[in-house]
């Protein structure tokens, strides 16, 4: 007679382990629909609403930043009897290692003469440099070019000032004329020239012409209002604002704006994960209870697999992978409603702002590739801590207990 063997196993395989727990699950139909679906609210609530909270961030930094590199610096003179933003000091900075361009511009009140209107505004003298690293958004005609001396571009506000609202690309060719006063310590004079049109640009609500440098240069006026500089390295951006700034001047960047908006956002976004923590808790609690029925409906059985060769560690990881799995399939779905729902508003939003004249499509949810795994992982670990007790019970129930009772 052949003798049996009394081998056993160090523990289940964990291929059937897997085809165990999916099995309870699939057992208990309604039970594991229900605890699911908490996990779906929840984990789907806190998608959506960080998905939301990114998105707007993302929204409100590319419309305050614009089209400005975050390896653009401004430079400006806080006090320039101290220290001039002059051509000197420009070259100064210009040879600094880690400046690949810089480019200078000058600022004055002025008057406009237009279309039969006079109006106040703001006229800046740009160099080239100053204009490429700016980035304008033209709408009609074009920037000047390097030799430009006669040449101008005005914003719509400007156009709008003098009256003009439609058919803006008609004045492109134009003349206008400015008188530009200019004050220093020693005397006081003004540029009273004429200049042609040759673009339109949109660049916010206050009146801005913009003309060559070189129409305040030759006048004589050596202090800029401000110099822009674009740096070759990103990473070393903030040592080049350093060493700006130890010759007396002020240095801002669009990172400085960057990283206000991500503070503020930072905030909004903990308040927004509170609301949906609350769906979590739900979830939590239905998964615990779960599986803690689970096991009480289970114990004769855990007892006959003990007793049939199967470890007390098996029935451990058992409930651990029931639980892993309620959490992984809840997260996977939550995370597909969440986008499936984000996308439907973000499509009915931007057709609400085409139908207001809005041109350019928007996105106000963001779905990151480590939002979506970092949450999936969260929620597994959460299935973690919440099967601790119930496998814990289960890893030490005692086979003959368990069979005599039931």
């Amino acid at each position: 007679m052949q003798k049996l063997s009394s081998k056993k196993y160090d523990s289940i395989p964990f291929s059937v382990m897997i085809f165990l727990a999916w099995k309870n699950i699939a057992t208990k139909k309604l039970r594991s629909a229900i605890t699911v679906l908490g996990v779906v609210i929840g984990i789907g609530s806190i998608f959506f609403l960080l998905s939301l909270g990114l998105g707007l961030q993302n929204l409100v930094t590319n419309e305050i930043i614009g089209n400005q590199s975050v390896k653009s610096i401004n430079i400006s003179s806080p006090n320039s009897k101290i220290v001039s933003l002059n051509s000197e000091n420009v070259d100064r900075i210009g040879n600094l290692s880690n400046v690949e361009n810089i480019g200078v511009s000058y600022s004055f009140a002025s008057s406009l003469k237009f279309n039969g209107s006079e109006i106040d505004t703001i006229t800046y003298g740009i160099d080239k440099p100053y204009q490429d690293l700016s980035d304008f958004n033209i709408i009609y005609g074009e920037l000047f070019s390097k030799d430009a001396v006669q040449d101008a571009y005005l914003n719509k506000a400007a156009l709008e000032a003098v009256g003009l609202t439609e058919d803006l690309e008609q004045v492109v060719g134009q003349k206008i004329d400015l008188v530009i006063p200019i004050k220093s310590d020693a005397d006081e004079t003004e540029i009273s020239q004429s200049f042609k049109i040759v673009g339109v640009i949109d660049s916010g609500a206050g009146s801005e012409i913009f003309i060559p440098s070189v129409v305040f240069e030759q006048e004589g006026v050596e202090v800029y209002d401000q110099a822009k500089l674009i740096v070759s390295d990103a990473d070393g951006i903030d040592d080049t604002r350093k060493q700006i700034e130890s010759l007396g001047f002020e240095t801002t960047s669009p990172i400085d704006t960057i990283d206000q908006i991500n503070q503020i956002f930072r905030y909004f976004n903990i308040i927004l994960v509170g609301f949906g923590a609350i769906g979590m808790i739900v979830a939590v609690l239905g998964m615990f209870n779960t599986l803690t029925i689970s096991l009480l409906e289970r114990t004769r059985e855990i007892g006959l697999m003990v007793a049939l060769g199967g470890r007390h560690k098996d029935m451990r990881r058992l409930f651990i992978l029931e639980s892993i799995l309620l959490s992984v399939i809840g997260s996977i779905i939550g995370i597909i409603l969440a986008v499936i729902a984000g996308g439907i508003i973000n499509t009915v939003m931007n057709q609400f702002a085409s139908g207001r004249g809005v041109t350019e499509g928007f996105d106000i949810f963001a779905t990151p590739w480590w939002l979506v795994s970092g949450l999936i992982i969260f929620m597994a670990l959460v299935g973690l801590a919440v099967v601790f007790l119930p496998a814990r019970r289960a890893q030490h129930i005692n086979p003959i207990d368990a069979l005599r009772r039931e």
